[in-house]
């Protein structure tokens, strides 16, 4: 049995699921665990690939969730 048909259904699906939330919206109620990249740490949507600053320090979200690269402004 093959199961390539399945996972190339499953890709398809994610990606609607990606674009939808990101035109109607998305609640980013499932976040990834935080990460530390280039001197910064955040943490993802799982659902719609949003980021948000994460402070190390005292364990807690900062700012605003944001699509690509952070703002330095905040």
């Amino acid at each position: 049995m093959h199961n390539g048909h399945v996972t190339e259904t499953g890709q398809v699906t994610g990606r609607i699921s990606n674009f939808m939330a990101r035109v109607f919206g998305c609640r980013h109620a499932e976040l990834s665990r935080p990460f530390s990249h280039g001197g910064r740490a955040y943490r993802s949507c799982l659902n719609c690939g949003a980021q948000r600053r994460f402070n190390l320090g005292d364990w807690q979200m900062q700012g605003d969730f944001y699509y690509g690269n952070p703002s330095l402004a905040n």
